[in-house]
């Protein structure tokens, strides 16, 4: 679920090519090669719908890789509702994370 809804939040950019990467390689293979277990079928195949194969990227990443994305997601999880940052909201401990 966290996969699509960064697919929605991304599709009301104006930019184009989209990379996804995740620390989940079932996910990953999911999403790539289909199977997985039926209670995901519905939501992996709207996200096949949003995704431009070929143009869009998805990708494995370590979760030491991910760690600002982990961030985020504990945060998020922490909150228990959808929260939105834009660039002037951003706080200071993550800034310093993102520029790099």
């Amino acid at each position: 679920m966290a996969i699509l809804d960064g697919i929605i939040l991304f599709r009301r950019t104006v930019l184009s090519d989209l990379w996804i990467e995740a620390d989940s390689t079932l996910a990953i293979h999911c999403l790539t090669r289909g199977g997985g277990p039926w209670s995901i079928q519905a939501t992996r195949l709207y996200i096949g719908h949003l995704l431009a194969f070929d143009r869009d990227t998805i990708s494995h990443i370590y979760c030491e890789g991910n760690h600002v994305a982990d961030l985020f997601a504990s945060e998020g999880w922490d909150r228990r509702c959808y929260f939105e940052y834009n660039a002037q909201d951003l706080p200071r401990r993550y800034r310093n994370l993102v520029k790099h």
